[in-house]
Protein backbone atom coordinates (compact mmCIF):
# COMPACT_ATOMS: atom_id res chain seq x y z
CA UNK A 1 0.00 0.00 0.00
CA UNK A 2 1.51 3.06 -0.80
CA UNK A 3 0.68 6.37 1.21
CA UNK A 4 1.58 9.97 -0.28
CA UNK A 5 1.25 13.23 1.47
CA UNK A 6 -0.25 16.57 0.11
CA UNK A 7 1.01 19.40 1.56
CA UNK A 8 -0.83 22.79 0.47
CA UNK A 9 1.35 25.69 -0.55
CA UNK A 10 0.57 29.13 0.79
CA UNK A 11 2.08 32.42 -0.45
CA UNK A 12 1.97 35.33 1.95
CA UNK A 13 2.42 38.65 0.81
CA UNK A 14 3.70 41.96 2.74
CA UNK A 15 2.63 45.30 1.55
CA UNK A 16 4.67 47.58 2.69
CA UNK A 17 4.39 50.48 4.50
CA UNK A 18 4.59 54.12 2.98
CA UNK A 19 2.48 55.93 5.28
CA UNK A 20 5.04 58.94 5.94
CA UNK A 21 5.92 62.27 5.30
CA UNK A 22 8.88 62.99 3.42
CA UNK A 23 11.23 65.74 2.13
CA UNK A 24 14.19 66.06 -0.43
CA UNK A 25 16.89 68.43 0.98
CA UNK A 26 19.08 70.13 -1.06
CA UNK A 27 22.13 71.06 1.26
CA UNK A 28 25.82 71.55 0.83
CA UNK A 29 26.67 70.86 4.83
CA UNK A 30 27.65 67.74 6.10
CA UNK A 31 24.77 65.54 7.88
CA UNK A 32 25.71 67.00 11.80
CA UNK A 33 25.55 70.37 10.84
CA UNK A 34 22.08 69.87 8.82
CA UNK A 35 21.12 68.17 11.83
CA UNK A 36 21.70 71.38 14.00
CA UNK A 37 19.88 73.46 12.39
CA UNK A 38 16.91 71.04 11.84
CA UNK A 39 17.18 70.39 15.52
CA UNK A 40 17.15 74.26 16.54
CA UNK A 41 14.45 75.28 13.69
CA UNK A 42 11.96 72.77 14.26
CA UNK A 43 12.59 71.66 17.83
CA UNK A 44 13.80 68.07 17.97
CA UNK A 45 17.12 66.28 18.87
CA UNK A 46 18.26 64.63 15.92
CA UNK A 47 21.15 62.31 16.72
CA UNK A 48 23.84 60.18 14.49
CA UNK A 49 23.24 56.51 14.68
CA UNK A 50 24.52 54.07 12.85
CA UNK A 51 24.63 53.83 9.13
CA UNK A 52 21.51 52.75 7.24
CA UNK A 53 22.77 49.92 5.37
CA UNK A 54 21.69 48.83 2.11
CA UNK A 55 22.99 45.33 0.56
CA UNK A 56 22.21 45.74 -3.40
CA UNK A 57 23.55 42.84 -5.89
CA UNK A 58 26.17 42.21 -3.26
CA UNK A 59 27.58 45.29 -2.66
CA UNK A 60 27.00 47.16 0.89
CA UNK A 61 25.82 50.83 0.69
CA UNK A 62 26.31 52.61 4.04
CA UNK A 63 24.31 56.26 4.37
CA UNK A 64 24.76 58.50 7.80
CA UNK A 65 21.04 58.00 9.33
CA UNK A 66 20.15 60.67 12.06
CA UNK A 67 16.85 60.22 14.10
CA UNK A 68 14.82 61.56 17.02
CA UNK A 69 13.03 58.75 18.14
CA UNK A 70 10.70 59.28 21.67
CA UNK A 71 8.00 57.74 22.85
CA UNK A 72 6.69 60.43 24.51
CA UNK A 73 6.06 62.30 21.36
CA UNK A 74 3.96 61.37 18.42
CA UNK A 75 6.50 61.48 15.57
CA UNK A 76 9.83 59.84 14.81
CA UNK A 77 11.77 62.19 12.90
CA UNK A 78 14.63 60.36 10.38
CA UNK A 79 17.31 62.38 8.50
CA UNK A 80 19.19 60.26 5.73
CA UNK A 81 21.96 61.01 3.43
CA UNK A 82 21.13 60.82 -0.35
CA UNK A 83 24.79 60.06 -1.01
CA UNK A 84 27.57 57.76 -0.36
CA UNK A 85 31.06 56.91 -2.03
CA UNK A 86 29.04 53.66 -3.48
CA UNK A 87 26.49 55.56 -4.81
CA UNK A 88 22.78 56.81 -3.89
CA UNK A 89 20.07 55.55 -1.69
CA UNK A 90 17.39 56.78 -3.85
CA UNK A 91 19.03 57.03 -7.68
CA UNK A 92 15.61 59.27 -9.34
CA UNK A 93 16.44 61.92 -6.16
CA UNK A 94 20.30 62.57 -7.45
CA UNK A 95 19.62 66.17 -7.20
CA UNK A 96 18.56 65.74 -3.60
CA UNK A 97 21.22 65.53 -1.10
CA UNK A 98 19.10 63.97 2.38
CA UNK A 99 15.86 63.42 3.06
CA UNK A 100 13.74 64.05 6.36
CA UNK A 101 11.42 61.44 6.97
CA UNK A 102 8.73 61.99 9.29
CA UNK A 103 6.35 58.89 10.71
CA UNK A 104 3.06 59.37 13.12
CA UNK A 105 0.28 62.04 12.33
CA UNK A 106 1.12 65.12 10.65
CA UNK A 107 -1.33 67.37 9.52
CA UNK A 108 -1.60 69.04 6.36
CA UNK A 109 -1.07 72.61 7.87
CA UNK A 110 1.66 71.05 10.08
CA UNK A 111 3.29 69.68 6.84
CA UNK A 112 3.30 72.89 5.15
CA UNK A 113 4.47 74.48 8.22
CA UNK A 114 7.70 72.18 8.81
CA UNK A 115 8.15 72.38 4.43
CA UNK A 116 8.63 76.36 5.28
CA UNK A 117 10.73 76.26 8.36
CA UNK A 118 13.01 74.17 6.08
CA UNK A 119 12.90 76.46 3.59
CA UNK A 120 14.11 79.04 5.63
CA UNK A 121 17.13 77.27 7.07
CA UNK A 122 20.40 79.24 6.11
CA UNK A 123 22.00 76.05 4.89
CA UNK A 124 19.51 74.49 3.02
CA UNK A 125 19.05 75.58 -0.44
CA UNK A 126 15.16 74.11 -1.29
CA UNK A 127 12.94 71.26 -0.20
CA UNK A 128 10.06 69.31 -1.54
CA UNK A 129 7.87 66.85 -0.69
CA UNK A 130 8.08 63.33 -2.08
CA UNK A 131 5.45 60.71 -2.47
CA UNK A 132 7.76 57.56 -1.16
CA UNK A 133 5.18 54.53 -2.72
CA UNK A 134 6.05 55.79 -5.84
CA UNK A 135 9.54 56.14 -6.52
CA UNK A 136 11.32 52.90 -7.92
CA UNK A 137 13.92 52.46 -4.87
CA UNK A 138 11.67 52.56 -2.44
CA UNK A 139 12.70 49.16 -0.96
CA UNK A 140 15.58 51.47 0.32
CA UNK A 141 13.55 53.48 2.80
CA UNK A 142 12.37 50.81 4.59
CA UNK A 143 14.50 51.00 8.14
Amino acid sequence: MEHRIVMSKFSLELEEDFDFYMLGICSHVKDYRLCWELNQNLEIKLTKNSDLEIVSQGETKLYSFNCDEDDNKANDYYLISNKSPQGYLVPEEKKCDYFLVIKGPLSEDEEKAILATINESKNVLTSYPIEASELKSKNNLIF
